[in-house]
């Protein structure tokens, strides 16, 4: 298919055993192959299973994976703009001014994981065969997270590209040839991850051993996380005429999760609200964790983030900035930690006492250590960033998206001011969160059921911003919509550049997509342009 998907397993594995996250669970760590072994030999143990599953893991850890889902989810939408430390790349792509040859478009390493998912998926089952001691329900654990991480990986490529190779049989050789076309997002590829989730679902572990391995590896609650999602942007095509269903099927996902933060609520619950910052996103793995890979300072550590969003203590200069848009959707909140412990704003105060406006805004979230002290005005320099070996995880699912992804669903189906309530109420739960209580969402300012979906997307914003998902968030509504012009409207409040030249790309809603990449095209002939782009290059 394409040159980077042409690897020997073997080969994977061995870089794999150089560096990997969970250093603090020695048996994932020590069992990866330390020699150039032949792929047909390997497949012996449990083990060996365990070993290669690790290295699905290992290689989402790459900061080109990390990156492009900032550069893709996140970088592209109304929270952020580039610095003057942006590359000509990163500045085309928020100005949306992408061409193929645009080397943040590439989804090699995308489909290594998927390759290496494949080769679980393929090969795990006959293990059992020759492995007495691996049982049938290490095997199906194992298989879940392969099956959930490869979807995860699609879940990527479909929202950023649309339709994209659909692979399902792993790259066993370098003569094997990979000529793959595209296959319809919403109508092959969706489908049969969905079918691939709900088997994971009912394979994967409600917990592993320890702590770390809950939070950092796939579970149940993984599972279901991710299904929501994948319902949701579903349920978001405006053509589907089962759309209401899949927007039960997504709040039945998301309930799913919740009676297990019932179940298990000492060991899953919601962070208070002072606590979000150093709980949720310095420490990590906190109770509120659904799903995150971990890494570390003596493994891998996250590059991506000190290197997009910024770390001084690093000394990383941001290449992304938040808006003052972004910040100021806290601005209508007295008291929100978020606004405090999510972006790093400098404030001046002027000759007449007074506080002048901030102007320079930094990301905080993940590559913070401590914030300011206070819910009052501060000066960057307040705060305090991560030191060279430290690292933040990077979360994928918590419980406050699974709150938010329920109330956009309920949102779309909802017709009565009790249906009405309850996405407020669903809202309420992060918003008063952060507000400690002294703040809430109340029903009497969303009269109408716009403005409660307006609300919504709003307190996603407050809440995941910079977690990339926010272009992902806006670009379901110009599904929903069948049109551009109300997203359009969210970004061109934020944009600091030539407005006309920017409506015109984003008018198209197929612009919202990337562009395959021409290094991909050579590699795979059977590829073709996104026609937005194929016109465009023309």
């Amino acid at each position: 298919m394409m040159k980077t998907m042409k690897y020997y397993l073997k080969n994977i594995l061995l870089a794999a055993s150089c560096l990997w996250a969970f250093t603090a669970c020695n048996d994932f760590l020590t069992l990866y192959p330390e020699d150039d072994i032949v792929d047909d030999e390997y497949w012996e143990t449990g083990e060996d299973v365990q070993s290669v599953v690790a290295s699905c893991y290992r290689f989402m850890l790459e900061d080109n994976v990390i990156s492009r889902i900032i550069y893709w989810g996140e970088a592209r939408s109304d929270n952020m703009d580039y610095s003057t430390s942006a590359s000509t790349d990163e500045q085309y792509l928020k100005d949306a001014n992408l061409l193929s040859s645009n080397a943040l478009v590439t989804w090699g390493d995308f489909y290594k994981v998927i390759n290496i998912c494949n080769k679980v998926i393929k090969s795990a089952p006959a293990v059992r065969d020759r492995d007495a001691n691996f049982t049938e329900e290490r095997l199906h654990n194992y298989l879940a997270e392969a099956y959930t991480l490869r979807a995860l990986c699609y879940f990527y490529l479909i929202r950023s590209f649309g339709d994209v190779p659909y692979v399902t049989e792993p790259s066993e050789s370098e003569q094997q040839d990979y000529q793959v076309a595209q296959s319809s997002a919403d109508g092959v590829i969706v489908p049969a991850m969905i079918e691939d989730l709900k088997l994971a679902e009912s394979y994967a572990p409600e917990e592993w051993p320890t702590e770390q391995y809950t939070r950092g590896r796939i579970t149940k609650n993984g599972v279901r996380a991710l299904l929501a999602d994948v319902y949701l942007w579903k349920a978001s095509d405006v053509g589907n005429a089962d759309a209401r269903a899949d927007y039960q099927a997504c709040v039945d996902a998301c309930d799913r999760v919740l009676r297990n933060e019932a179940l298990y609520e000492t060991e899953m619950m919601m962070v208070e609200g002072n606590r979000i910052y150093n709980s949720v996103f310095y420490t990590g793995n906190s109770t509120e964790s659904i799903f995150e890979l971990n890494f570390d300072s003596e493994g891998k550590m996250n590059g991506a983030t000190a290197n997009l969003y910024g770390n001084s203590s690093k000394g990383k200069s941001a290449h992304f900035e938040p808006t003052a848009q972004m910040f100021n959707a806290y601005q209508d909140v007295q008291y929100d930690y978020r606004a405090r412990d999510f972006v790093a704003a400098t404030v001046d105060v002027g000759s007449d006492g007074a506080v002048v406006p901030p102007t320079s805004f930094k990301v905080f979230k993940y590559e913070g250590q401590s914030p300011a002290s206070a819910l009052v005005p501060h000066s960057s320099g307040e705060y305090v960033y991560r030191s060279s070996t430290s690292t933040a995880n990077w979360i994928f699912y918590r419980l406050s998206d699974i709150y938010l992804m329920k109330a956009e669903a309920l949102a779309e189906m909802a017709v009565t001011d009790d249906e009405r309530k309850t996405v407020i109420s669903l809202c309420n739960v992060t918003y008063k969160r952060a507000t400690m209580e002294m703040d809430s969402l109340e029903y009497a300012d969303y009269p109408t059921m716009d403005d409660v979906r307006a609300m919504v997307l709003q307190e996603r914003r407050r809440e995941l911003c910079f977690e990339g998902k926010r272009w992902y968030d806006l670009l379901r509504k110009v599904r929903r919509e069948g049109s551009t012009s109300n997203s359009y409207a969210l970004l061109e409040e934020a944009y600091a550049r030539e407005i006309s030249t920017y409506k015109a790309r984003l008018s198209n809603p197929l612009a919202w997509y990337l562009p395959i990449s021409l290094t991909e095209m050579n590699a795979n002939t059977q590829l073709h342009q996104n026609s937005y782009y194929a016109t465009k290059e023309q």
